[in-house]
């Protein structure tokens, strides 16, 4: 399956880490490991779609230079609420909690010129809503750079040097930018930011000692505005539930959504208007559907010629007649979606989006085996093992199916995936606190690092299916 795509030529820059403190139901910090396929583990209510929903506020983050607007924590299909929803709740004598922290551990990508760098933002309340009250960069063991937000301006602090300046927030690190990358023999600063040159200086020796592209004449103009948006892969969110099937379709605005709304109208205009990308999606549906058990044939029949007229889907199971998609089984509508968009991650959106980063995808998928059977959800995984080897498309998946992880494993197992390809994170709970503990594979699939309530996890929920009670 995913025939006739090339594999991903533009390397983007690796998200190794998240990092959350005093979020919901994590207690002070918690790191989880980052990897092409990443995969979340644990009961509900364990903070699984919380991890999913702050990886998406920091993506869309990175996808603006703006650091004074405030962050959407509430974008589909993740819907956070306020910042009292978010912050963590404390009773008792330590009083309540006033601001929570989200950051990403970033491995550059190597023409960058930027060293590995931690990225850690503070959020405090404002008007009820998140907004981020200062920003730590981080590059080695004790050396840092903090930029704090205050009314009249920005307090700066490096190793043994703290400054206030009248910069407004925002603008502090473009300042710094232009500063640091000076020619080395410049003699003369701006007058308006004498302030800033310990921190400039300090930014330029750390960078021309870890970066050896920096070269002797120091980092490059724009090295350090680079650092406020890695370049991480485009964000795609699947909703754990996905829109209902309907028995005609009448042509809309094909705009993505994580319910899967614009996945009939993708297939109907490449039928019609694009065939060559049309013909190799449908044979790539047809052999997940046949390895699957799920269906033999899918096809678009269209009612009329024009891209206006109605259209329907129609499925055929095993060997029988083909069906409107209304009459099959659920399973197939709801996996139906994912599958569409992880089989043409590699193709552009109409030029919707630049070609230098369509190849570089990030699925955030919630319990994707959902109306799945056991052979279907197993075959899940193969695709998106197929997907990252292929295409670079990552995976972020919250999931309750132990045939997806065992499959991930067993990819491991065979050799078509390595196994620092694989994060799994298991969140425990602990009375009203969770724990994020990060596991990897060895080269034959084994779990390591897996916590007693791991096993027992998986143990429990394969008794409960079988009708053993506890």
């Amino acid at each position: 399956m995913i025939r006739k795509r090339g594999p991903h030529q533009l390397a983007a820059d690796n998200p190794r880490e998240l990092i959350l403190s005093d979020v919901r139901c994590f207690q002070g910090e918690q790191r989880g490991s980052l990897r092409p396929i990443t995969l979340l583990v644990g009961e509900n209510s364990t903070g699984k779609t919380t991890f999913l929903g702050c990886y998406g506020v920091l993506c869309r983050f990175f996808s603006t230079l703006d650091i004074d607007s405030s962050l959407d924590f509430n974008s589909e299909p993740f819907a956070m609420g306020s910042f009292r929803d978010i912050v963590r709740s404390r009773r008792g004598p330590g009083g309540r909690i006033d601001e929570f922290k989200l950051g990403i551990a970033v491995d550059p990508a190597p023409d960058a010129g930027i060293p590995p760098y931690t990225l850690l933002a503070t959020f405090r309340e404002a008007g009820s809503q998140p907004v981020i009250s200062s920003v730590r960069f981080e590059f080695e063991p004790d050396s840092f750079l903090d930029l704090q937000r205050r009314p009249e301006g920005t307090v700066l602090r490096i190793p043994e040097h703290r400054v206030e300046t009248d910069v407004p927030f925002g603008e502090a690190m473009f300042i710094i930018d232009f500063l640091a990358t000076l020619e080395v023999d410049e003699t003369g600063m701006p007058r308006e930011f004498p302030d800033l040159k310990p921190a400039a200086d300090y930014l330029r020796g750390l960078f021309s000692r870890r970066a050896p592209s920096a070269g002797r004449r120091g980092p490059k103009r724009g090295t350090f505005t680079r650092m406020w948006r890695p370049l991480l892969p485009d964000l795609i969110p699947v909703a754990p539930l996905r829109s209902k099937p309907k028995r005609t379709y009448d042509p809309v605005r094909e705009t993505a959504s994580p319910a899967g709304e614009h996945v009939p109208m993708l297939m109907m205009r490449l039928t019609r208007a694009e065939s060559s990308h049309w013909q190799p999606l449908q044979e790539n549906l047809r052999e997940f559907g046949r390895e699957s058990g799920l269906f033999s044939d899918i096809k678009v029949k269209g009612h009329g010629r024009q891209m206006s007229d109605p259209f329907q889907l129609q499925v055929k199971v095993r060997s029988g007649p083909h069906a409107n998609i209304m009459d099959v089984g659920y399973g197939v509508t709801q996996s139906l979606p994912i599958l569409v968009d992880v089989m043409t991650a590699a193709e552009s959106e109409s030029g919707s989006r630049s070609r230098r980063r369509t190849a570089n995808r990030s699925f955030l998928l919630q319990q994707p085996e959902v109306h799945l059977h056991p052979r279907g959800q197993a075959e899940l995984a193969n695709l998106f093992v197929e997907a990252y080897k292929r295409n670079g498309s990552r995976f972020l998946i919250e999931t309750h199916s132990d045939y997806i992880v065992d499959r991930v494993r067993i990819s491991v197992r065979k050799r078509l995936l390595q196994p620092e390809d694989v994060s799994i994170l298991y969140f425990e709970p602990n009375g009203n606190a969770v724990t994020i503990h990060n596991m990897t594979l060895d080269e034959d699939g084994n779990l390591q690092g897996a916590p007693t309530g791991y096993r027992d996890f998986f143990l429990k929920e394969t008794d409960r299916l079988l009708g053993f009670t506890d």
